[in-house]
């Protein structure tokens, strides 16, 4: 009976931050896509303390945030319009963003009514 207790505890972390991309500094240099309004995670070094740089018009930024404790920065966007954009922290990490619409994929249905 104990065990049955433990499986709501498990959905609900397994759960926690689903469909939202996180990438750090192993993922410099490289270019991702991003669905259209979704939220996306970087998490840099929090030595990298210079203001991200990126295109205004393509994503917005949330949080910035930093944790003494893992010694990590986390930077929340938010794709919030179609383009491309380059996100830029110093000169020590670059990730290339392109933001898409998921209704454009191979095999996605729009359905209009």
């Amino acid at each position: 009976m104990n065990k049955l207790l433990w499986i709501p505890l498990l959905l609900a972390a397994g759960c926690a931050g689903a469909g939202s991309a996180r990438y750090s500094e192993s993922d410099n240099r490289q270019t991702i896509s991003a669905d259209l309004d979704t939220v996306f995670f970087v998490s840099l070094p929090d030595t990298m303390t210079a203001k991200p740089a990126f295109s205004q018009g393509v994503l917005s930024l949330g949080k910035d945030g930093a944790d003494p404790a893992t010694h990590r920065r986390t930077l929340e966007f938010t794709a919030k319009a179609l383009g491309e954009t380059e996100i830029r922290v110093g000169t020590e990490f670059s990730m290339r963003v392109r933001v898409t619409s998921a209704s454009d994929r191979p095999g996605m249905h729009v359905h209009t009514r």
